[in-house]
């Protein structure tokens, strides 16, 4: 069944094409990979490239954050909360007021996120005070230890960084689902010609009843993420962020001592270029469905991720 899934499809001819020999296990959830009596696994689309503490540090967002900030690299700011079932009563009271005040400072408009959320599940963007206590109790009630809050920023374009062993060897940028204008349809309309294609989560605060001018772009999600509606963009050395974000990924997956990852990178409205959080797990596979070209991108990141496993490069 795992071999339906590009990602698999793509180690497998990676270990024919290499001569590695592997070894499915636990039903194919474990990958065992054998090549000159070195030994490496796979566990769902983790590699065995990076250490116990890098993978931790990346798991949890708020960690992620502390790390990065502690050595000056741009970041988006995240507050943690702590679980009352880990935590007293005297901790949900003072967090819960701790996250109404955030709130209040930031535009009445937050984002509360599980702390090891990935693909954009359990991330919410919150406009009232019953929305934070609801949000954060529902998290809580799914068995998170503790969830972050963060500002709500005006995101124009996520760039994706992918960092081995130092070096940016792949970036590509992600754009919000938006739909165009004709001039006499409103948004719900429009809205309908593309959810029919794919899945987009929507913003809140759109007015389905608005109808946009003739080529006017409107954004109907505030998630960047391609199994919420994104759109992958292909770039080049030309584009005007590349460099910036370019250093920057370098120097958050450096300072978390992770081998292999994506990094996920803001650039605001206002022209900030800040680190939104670090994938430990690198999955390509909606970007093989969404890319013209992606498998044989997908395809060549991961033979430089499983060379340097295996020592040949």
């Amino acid at each position: 069944m795992d071999n339906q899934k590009p990602f698999f499809r793509i180690i497998d001819e990676i270990c024919e094409e290499k001569n590695i020999e592997q070894e499915k296990v636990s039903y194919g959830w474990i990958r065992m990979l054998y090549k000159d009596g070195v030994t490496h696994g796979i566990v769902r689309n983790q590699l065995s490239i990076n250490s116990a503490v890098s993978f931790i540090i990346a798991e949890d967002k708020y960690a992620t954050y502390e790390v990065l900030d502690f050595n000056n690299i741009p970041v988006i700011l995240h507050k943690m909360i702590f679980s009352p079932i880990t935590r007293s009563k005297y901790h949900e009271t003072k967090y819960l007021y701790m996250a109404i005040n955030f709130w209040e400072q930031n535009n009445r408009k937050i984002v509360i996120k599980a702390n090891n959320s990935c693909e954009g599940k359990d991330v919410y963007v919150c406009y009232t005070e019953k929305e934070i206590k609801d949000t954060i109790e529902k998290l809580f009630k799914e068995n998170n230890d503790s969830v972050s809050i963060c500002p709500y920023l005006d995101i124009d374009y996520e760039y994706r960084a992918i960092y081995l062993c130092g070096e940016i060897i792949y970036v590509y940028k992600k754009k919000k689902a938006f739909v165009i204008g004709d001039g006499t349809s409103n948004l719900s309309d429009l809205i309908k010609t593309i959810t029919e294609e794919r899945y987009v989560e929507m913003s809140k605060d759109l007015d389905l009843n608005y109808i946009p001018k003739l080529n006017e772009e409107v954004d109907i999600s505030w998630k960047h993420n391609l199994c919420n509606g994104a759109i992958p963009i292909i770039i080049d050395d030309t584009d005007t962020y590349i460099n910036e974000v370019k250093d920057v990924a370098v120097r958050a997956g450096t300072a978390i001592g992770i081998e292999f990852a994506s990094v996920d990178i803001a650039v605001t409205k206002d022209n900030k270029v800040l680190v939104m959080e670090i994938n430990k797990n690198v999955c390509m596979n909606k970007f093989t469905e969404l890319v013209p070209n992606g498998y044989e991108i997908a395809k060549g990141v991961y033979s430089k991720v499983i060379d340097k496993m295996f020592n040949m490069s």
